[in-house]
C-alpha cells in the first residue's frame, strides 16, 4: 500500500461535526422526507384505527371498569377478646387466632382457577377470544391477560378491572368478579368460625372429662380418709392418738392398781389385761396407718397427693372458664360478625379509553421515522464516500 492510499484511509476514519452537519444538510430532503412519511403513515394507521368496527379493528379503544373492596384485617371487636385470654388456652392445646393477610388473600381467590372458570362460564370467554388449542389453560390464560387485581396495603383496598372493546361487556364482568369474590370470601369466613367453634366444643369436652377425673379422685380421696383437708385430718390423727394413749395409761394404772389389793388371777384382772392388750393392738395400727386413719409418717405424703389433686383440678377449672368465655364469645361472632368484606365501588361504564394512546403512537412513529432517516443519511454518505475513494474499492474488489 502506497503513501496515498494510506493518508485517504486517514481522512475517511476522521469525521468531524461540521462533516455531520454538512451530511444532514444534504440530505435534508430525504430526511424531511421519510419523516413526514412516517408521520402520516402512522396517522392514517391510528385514524385507520378508529373508523373500524371495534371488533374488526387492528387498534380499537379499550375501557377499563374498575371496581373497588375495602378488605378488613382479622383482629380487634370480638377477635381482640377472644386473644386476651389465649395462654390459658394455649395451655389447653387450642391455637385462637387468624390471618392477617385478608387482601392477599382476597387477590388469590380472585385469580383462583375455580373463579376464573365460573366467569368463563358465564361470559363463554372461551368463544370470545376464540380459543382452540387448550381451551381450559387457553382461556384462563387470555382472561388474566384482561384481568388485574390488585391490593394495596395502605388503603387495605383491592381493587378489579377488565379491559376489553365492550365497556358495558366490562362492566358485567367485573360486577360478576366481585360477587364470586363476596360469596367465596364470606364462605371462607364462615368456615373458619365453625371450625374454631368445633374446636372449642371439642376442647373444652376434654376439659371436661379430665375435671369430672379429679373432682373423682378427689372425691375418694376424702371419702377413703373421712376429711376434706389434711389439717383437719392431721388433727383427728392426733385426737385419736392422744385418747387412745390415755386409755392406756389408764388401764395400767387399773392394773396396778388392782394388783396391789389382789393377787390372784381372777376373771376382772384377765378382763384389764385383755381392755389393754386392745388398746395396744389400736395404737399399733394408728401408727402402722393399718386403720382407717393413715399414720403420722404418711400424712406428709398425702398432704402432697391432695394439694396436686388440688392444684390440677384448679387449673382445669380455670382453662374450663376460660374457654367457655371464648366459646361463648365465638358463637356471638359467627353470628354477629361484622362483614370485612365491603365494596366501595362497583364498575360504571366507563365513557373515556384507557387504551390505546394513538397520539403516542404517532409521535413515537414520527421520532423513529426522524431517527431512520438520518441513519439512512449517514450510511448514504458512506456508500458515497467509498465510491469516491479508489483505494477502499481496489479493498472491496479484493485488490491488492
Amino acid at each position: 500500500m502506497n503513501q496515498e492510499d494510506i493518508a485517504s484511509s486517514e481522512d475517511l476514519d476522521e469525521i468531524s461535526l461540521i462533516d455531520l452537519v454538512a451530511v444532514l444538510i444534504k440530505r435534508r430532503s430525504l430526511i424531511a422526507l421519510i419523516t413526514v412519511a412516517a408521520a402520516f403513515f402512522s396517522a392514517v394507521f391510528a385514524v385507520g384505527s378508529m373508523l373500524l368496527p371495534p371488533e374488526k379493528s387492528y387498534l380499537p379503544n379499550l375501557y377499563s371498569p374498575k371496581a373497588v373492596i375495602l378488605v378488613g384485617e382479622s383482629g380487634g371487636g370480638l377477635s381482640s377478646m377472644l386473644g386476651e385470654a389465649s395462654g390459658l388456652a394455649a395451655l389447653a392445646g387450642l391455637n385462637i387466632g387468624g390471618s392477617k393477610s385478608n387482601g392477599e388473600l382476597v387477590v388469590m381467590l380472585a385469580k383462583s382457577n375455580s373463579t376464573l372458570d365460573e366467569l368463563n362460564a358465564e361470559f363463554n370467554l372461551t368463544a370470545r377470544y376464540k380459543i382452540k388449542k387448550s381451551p381450559l389453560a387457553g382461556t384462563r390464560k387470555a382472561i388474566l391477560e384482561h384481568y388485574a387485581v390488585t391490593y394495596d396495603s395502605k388503603t387495605g383496598t383491592v381493587s378489579i378491572t377488565f379491559e376489553d372493546i365492550d365497556p358495558e361487556f366490562g362492566k358485567r364482568f367485573v360486577n360478576r368478579a366481585v360477587e364470586i369474590l363476596d360469596r367465596r370470601y364470606a364462605a371462607l369466613a364462615v368456615n373458619k368460625a365453625g371450625t374454631q367453634k368445633i374446636s372449642l366444643e371439642k376442647k373444652l369436652a376434654d376439659v371436661q372429662k379430665e375435671i369430672n377425673k379429679l373432682e373423682t379422685k378427689v372425691r375418694d380421696f376424702t371419702t377413703r380418709y373421712g376429711v376434706i383437708s389434711v389439717e383437719a385430718l392431721a388433727t383427728e390423727q392426733i385426737t385419736v392418738l392422744a385418747r387412745f394413749r390415755s386409755e392406756l395409761i389408764m388401764k395400767d394404772m387399773e392394773i396396778e392398781n388392782y394388783e396391789k389389793v389382789s393377787n390372784v388371777d381372777d376373771p376382772v384382772i384377765r378382763r384389764l389385761r385383755a381392755e389393754r392388750e386392745g388398746v395396744v393392738q389400736k395404737l399399733a395400727e394408728l401408727e402402722a396407718g393399718t386403720s382407717v386413719l393413715p399414720s403420722q409418717k404418711s400424712i406428709p405424703t398425702i398432704a402432697f397427693e391432695y394439694a396436686s389433686l388440688q392444684r390440677d383440678l384448679a387449673v382445669q377449672m380455670e382453662i374450663f372458664k376460660t374457654l367457655t368465655q371464648q366459646y361463648e364469645l365465638s358463637k356471638i361472632e359467627a353470628e354477629n360478625k361484622a362483614p370485612a368484606f365491603q365494596v366501595l365501588e362497583f364498575a360504571e361504564v366507563p365513557d373515556q379509553k384507557s387504551g390505546p394512546s394513538r397520539s403516542m403512537i404517532v409521535i413515537v412513529a414520527t421520532f423513529a421515522g426522524l431517527i431512520g432517516a438520518i441513519l439512512l443519511a449517514f450510511i448514504l454518505k458512506v456508500i458515497e464516500d467509498v465510491r469516491n475513494d479508489p483505494a477502499a474499492m481496489r479493498k472491496l474488489k479484493g485488490q491488492a
